[in-house]
């Protein structure tokens, strides 16, 4: 049967923005990237925002490092060990980017 019906997407709606390829890579990888959607000055902010959160220079409430502590012989106690931050809703300039029009 599924060869006369094609694959439904399951994570994403009809819309007029994604192509039929972006919304497939989408399916089958879980994510999406579009190169230069958010501009420069913007990732600049998002970026020294980051930093001060590594450094621990504001502590929004409820938010998580996560580090990859394999890589800590390599880069030390640097921003290079984090490969994820979630829980930022209370950090206003980098919960700003999930606001942002084009995203």
């Amino acid at each position: 049967l599924s060869s006369f019906f094609p694959q439904a997407h399951v994570y994403t709606l009809d819309n007029d923005l994604l192509t039929t390829e972006q919304r497939q890579f989408y399916e089958d990888n879980g994510y999406l990237l579009i190169k230069n959607l958010v501009s420069d000055e913007d990732i600049e902010r998002f970026r020294k925002e980051f930093m001060r959160i590594c450094r621990r220079e504001v502590k929004p409430p409820g938010i998580m490092i996560m580090k990859n502590e394999s890589l800590r012989s390599q880069f030390g106690q640097s921003e290079n060990v984090v490969n994820k931050v979630q829980d930022f809703q209370e950090d206003e300039e980098l919960f700003r980017y999930c606001t942002l029009p084009e995203v």
